[in-house]
């Protein structure tokens, strides 16, 4: 029986003011190799977290995809089982989109094993019923920097539903990624937990006009704007105090200048890792934030990653082969 094989990216989102709206697709990957059984999931984990990843039917990847067998199975033969080799680079609950990316293979292993391909708008619609918004979901899905917004309508049944609008660009080469990465978790409810539910018009416009700039930036290539257009409002400051180092590392921003090639920093999604954009210098500003951290007492790890623009990929592996 062929066996498939399902690499989706990690990705970054809300970049400093784009809270909710924007996200970039990272070049660490969660693996799956899907080998057809007659029934059942059988789990095989390994990589981040593989001690903490659930092997039975509550695993999200296999809750995915058995969502969407029921959704669009219509007294058609249920799911086939599968046995998963499942290997990730992508820390759990650093802010690095681990879930995004489990929902995005599980709906990837319904289609591998039905041969049901499904259209970017049904894709979606079922990704964003475990993930309310999307800037992890668009471009771990689609690759590149991906702007998602969420429609909310009454379809023809009466039945509210969901769709995103996805629009993806290439990533500029010239901006080099930096991720420091401490020992700290944090979920993401607890962290949407902690943010005021009325902000003022003041902070409101702060944030739409530095989400905009981040996008004018981007397309005009004015990489000196980054600076700017990374500060927020509406949720780094509520998330920072909550982990020794994360208001810390922050302060880069107020200091590019003793840092040459240092455009700016923001949290990556949640936290906890924190996130650097820059054109050169990459070990420097590495090592600096990972001191932000150790003045606090926190051991963290630092990395330059690439900016993944493929997306996810499904292929095939030829009969005798594994893709690990």
């Amino acid at each position: 029986m062929t066996k498939t094989e399902i690499i989706v990216p990690a990705s970054t989102s809300n970049l400093g003011a784009s809270f909710d709206t924007c996200g970039l697709a990272l070049s660490l990957y969660l693996r799956i190799e899907v080998e057809p059984q007659s029934h059942g999931f059988e789990i095989i984990p390994t990589g981040e977290g593989a001690e903490k990843i659930p092997l039975d039917e509550s695993n999200l990847i296999v809750r995915a995809a058995r969502y969407v067998a029921a959704e669009r199975s219509n007294g058609r033969k249920g799911l086939p089982g599968a046995r998963l080799r499942v290997d990730s680079q992508i820390p759990l609950a650093r802010g690095l989109g681990s879930s995004s990316a489990a929902i995005i293979a599980g709906i990837s292993i319904y289609e591998a094993l039905t041969g049901d391909r499904l259209n970017q708008e049904d894709f979606f619609d079922y990704a964003l019923h475990f993930e309310g918004h999307g800037d992890n979901l668009g471009p771990s899905t689609l690759g590149g920097i991906v702007v998602a917004v969420v429609q909310e309508f009454i379809d023809y049944s009466g039945t509210e539903r969901r769709s995103m609008i996805a629009v993806r660009r290439p990533w500029p080469e010239a901006i080099k990624i930096v991720l420091c990465i401490p020992e700290i978790e944090m979920e993401t409810t607890k962290m949407r937990a902690v943010l005021p539910q009325m902000v003022t018009r003041h902070d409101a416009i702060y944030n739409l006009q530095r989400g905009a700039l981040l996008q004018a930036a981007l397309a005009e290539e004015r990489f000196d704007l980054l600076n700017e257009a990374l500060r927020d409002r509406m949720h780094q400051p509520y998330r920072a105090p909550l982990a020794q180092g994360l208001s810390e590392a922050l302060h880069l921003n107020d200091e590019t200048g003793k840092y040459p090639g240092l455009l700016g920093v923001a949290i990556s999604g949640a936290g906890s890792t924190i996130i650097a954009f820059a054109t050169e210098n990459c070990e420097k500003i590495a090592e600096a934030m990972k001191a932000r951290f150790a003045l606090c007492g926190v051991k963290s790890r630092a990395m330059e990653v690439k900016v993944d623009n493929r997306g996810r990929v499904i292929s095939d592996v030829p009969t005798g082969q594994s893709s690990h």
